[in-house]
């Protein structure tokens, strides 16, 4: 695949398209395991563009590869070298799975390699050295990386090569693509022994027999991607994937000196140590390698050098973008690289906040606002900790992400007495609607100016212009984007605020809990456990994952609402804030609002009710829009043990989804009580007489207390109009139904009567 992630060529979206919190502008690539987008986020409350690297859906809906991308992902989110491309999020938005990939703003390595060529030559040594010098001491930061227990995780690329090395218009170089490349790599030698996938003329010898990689198979790329910047050639690939490989395996390896002029011997010893076939004579590490390199390299060039560099190649920011749609303008990120300039007027009085500001101002994440807050708190300056906190947590509250909002604000609590802390909760609800000049009033009340100043310079196009604001539509967070006033105060005040470490178990799988939470700072992944030969093939250990949650998401809601055990495990994917609301938290809002049960009911439809009909076989084939139509116009009821919920003879008028509980069918059969089924969680009844416009059949008994969802069938009607195969597997249903029911009639018959 051609992945330009950064390169400004590709086809526009039209209109923009919608993806979860993501906003895509412009289709960059498509290959054979992802679609490839420019893209624009808020994720951290600062408008800034980003890579989106969308799965296919033929490994979306493969079991193993989802679990085992999203173990991948999980391990590199925590992967921060100046050498790595960043992984900034990962999950999945209708059951299609993503990564969000920092943007990179230049060129990759082939595109180099490439202008180098047309001039004739190779890349400069000293260029070219530098560049296998940076990748070399990324791969050995993910070599080495290990987890909060301290035990190495094991991060080998698989899939190091040009295309996954880009160097910034400021001379950065960053290699990516660590979790797709592992995740792929890791399906196909498990679940197909003897299968390799790649680029095979820079794969190890060690890989193309589909052995166990260790990392020196990337100092093995590493040095042919060297070796062909200085030649300015291919070393092994051929037009035969074959041939290819035999090349790796067999063919006499020439120093690049013999195929270029003027390669310093030394330069060579490097390459060729790389590149020797027995493990054990290769380099053993990348940071060996690295360290080789910076040696020879001795000073004599560095990121500015590169950057000068570019131009002469024909390279530049200018020619570059030549080729965008007519009319589109060129991405307004902050390039990734070597900052030439401070931003704002604040003045960091020690290391830690200095460090702060240089993080804020490469990562523009509000939450580094955060960070700065609690700094200065720490260092004795209140009056600068508050007016970080406050802005942070205001814009947050202004562009809709709640969760964030609160988990920030609660950062103010050591340092305002109750009554303080319940009027800045209030600001923070009135900041909900999105009213840009009611934020710009708040701002203003703030004693220092100087992190609004800095929040407005990271996003000027969002927040530094006068007029208003055009946004990124935000979904209306689930419950606290919903209650009144009063409520949001008080739901907020309530809650707790928990830090997690990465790692940490956050909720376990089997167990009972009166809590549910919010992410509002980090990634957290879950989990359940495998139970299923395939899962085990895939190599996932007993343990397969199936959702990956970020800042904003809920979890822990069905247990908590359904007051059944835990479904799954979640763990911390990285440092992780959480927002935690107990049930008795819930109970005193009921009780001091009744007007808070029906944002609450609203919640309970959309996180328990989506979730069910989402897994039923027959409403699962409906579009998600579709499923949320049926849910929006639904009833939810409760009944009680014994109670009937629907009877026999009864006009049907509506459909019904077991939300919680077991219920029984019954029929009368000429005085005789005939049992038919038992039925629970998830499943329908009534569809037979709903649909038809006949009378019920039979009588339908809550077994302990249920709770139903009651779709009138006039809502049925209308989205089966659009969905003609659901259409069918309704009435496929229906008469496996009717015939379940003779059946029963007949059996029961025969008791009663002796036959």
């Amino acid at each position: 695949m051609r992945s330009r992630l950064w390169s400004g060529y590709g086809h526009a979206v039209t209109d923009s398209t919608t993806f979860g919190r993501y906003e895509l502008r412009e289709l960059l690539a498509v290959g054979g395991m992802a679609e490839i987008f420019l893209a624009r986020s808020r994720l951290g409350g600062i408008a800034r563009t980003c890579v989106i690297k969308r799965i296919l859906p033929e490994y979306s809906t493969s079991r193993p590869f989802v679990s085992m991308f999203i173990d991948e992902a999980r391990i590199t989110i925590g992967l921060e070298h100046e050498h790595v491309v960043k992984l900034l999020d990962f999950g999945q938005v209708d059951g299609a799975y993503f990564m969000a990939i920092e943007y990179v703003d230049g060129v990759d390595l082939v595109d180099i390699l490439r202008a180098a060529k047309g001039l004739g030559a190779g890349v400069p040594p000293l260029a070219a050295a530098y560049i296998a010098r940076c990748m070399a001491a990324g791969l050995e930061a993910a070599h080495i990386c290990k987890d909060h227990r301290g035990q190495a995780m094991n991060i080998v690329h698989r899939d190091v090569s040009p295309h996954n090395v880009f160097i910034s218009w400021l001379g950065a170089v960053k290699i990516g693509d660590f979790g797709i490349a592992s995740a792929r790599n890791k399906l196909h030698t498990t679940t197909v022994p003897g299968t390799i996938k790649g680029k095979y003329g820079y794969m190890s010898p060690e890989q193309t027999m589909a052995s166990k990689v260790d990392p020196r198979a990337d100092v093995w790329a590493t040095g042919v991607v060297l070796w062909e910047m200085l030649v300015g050639g291919r070393l092994f690939a051929t037009a035969s994937p074959v041939d290819t490989i035999s090349r790796v395996n067999e063919m006499t390896i020439l120093p690049p000196s013999e195929q270029r002029a003027g390669i310093d011997p030394r330069l060579d010893a490097i390459v060729m140590e790389a590149l020797r076939r027995p493990l054990t004579m290769r380099t053993q590490t990348a940071g060996a390698m690295a360290a080789s390199l910076d040696a020879w390299i001795d000073g004599r060039f560095g990121a500015a050098d590169l950057e000068a560099l570019l131009p002469k190649l024909g390279l530049s920011r200018a020619t570059y973008h030549a080729a965008r749609v007519r009319g589109r303008a060129t991405p307004s990120a902050r390039p990734s690289g070597p900052s030439k300039e401070r931003t704002g007027s604040v003045d960091p009085i020690d290391a830690r906040l200095r460090g702060l500001h240089e993080e804020f101002r490469e990562g523009q994440s509000l939450w580094t606002l955060v960070d700065i807050g609690e700094r200065h708190a720490a260092i004795g300056q209140r009056p600068q900790a508050l007016a970080a906190i406050r802005t942070a947590a205001a814009v947050f509250a202004h562009r809709g992400l709640l969760v964030q909002a609160v988990c920030a604000i609660h950062a103010l609590r050591p340092l305002i007495d109750k009554s303080a802390f319940d009027v800045e909760l209030s600001t923070l609800g009135r900041l909900r609607g999105h009213d840009r000049l009611r934020l710009v009033d708040h701002m203003a009340t703030l004693e220092y100016q100087d992190f609004w100043r800095l929040v407005k310079e990271a996003d000027p196009a969002g927040l530094g212009v006068e007029q208003t604001e055009q946004t990124l539509a935000h979904d209306v967070t689930p419950l606290l984007g919903a209650v009144n006033l009063n409520d949001f105060v008080r739901l907020a005040r309530l809650s707790r605020i928990e830090r997690k470490p990465q790692g940490s178990t956050l909720v376990r799988e089997g167990e009972r809990s009166d809590a549910l939470y919010a992410v509002g700072r980090g990634r957290v992944v879950v989990a359940t456990s495998s139970r299923d030969d395939d899962d085990v093939a895939g190599g996932v250990k007993g343990r397969v994952y199936v959702a990956a949650l970020t800042e904003g998401d809920f979890f822990g809601e069905f247990s908590f609402l359904t007051q059944s055990p835990r479904s799954a495990t979640v763990e911390a994917a990285s440092d992780a804030i959480l927002l935690r609301i107990d049930r008795t938290a819930v109970d005193e809002l009921v009780s001091a609002d009744s007007a808070f049960r029906q944002p609450l009911l609203e919640f309970y439809k959309d996180r328990v009710a989506e979730l069910l009909l989402a897994k039923n076989p027959i409403i699962g084939a409906l579009p998600q829009e579709a499923r949320r139509g049926l849910i929006k116009n639904a009833q939810v009821q409760k009944f009680l043990d014994g109670e009937a919920i629907v009877k026999e003879g009864d006009s049907a008028d509506e459909l019904f989804f077991i939300l919680n509980g077991e219920v029984e069918v019954h029929r009368d059969e000429g005085g005789i009580p005939v049992f038919i089924n038992k039925l629970h969680e998830g499943q329908f009844f009534g569809e037979m007489a709903a649909l038809h416009k006949k009378p019920r059949t039979a009588t339908v008994w809550a077994m302990g207390t249920v709770e139903v969802l009651a779709v009138h069938r006039e809502e049925i009607e209308r989205i089966l109009e659009l969905a003609q195969d659901v259409r069918k597997l309704f009435e496929r249903a229906i008469l496996v139904r009717a015939a379940e029911s003779e059946e029963r009639v007949r059996e029961t018959t025969r008791i009663f009567e002796g036959v």
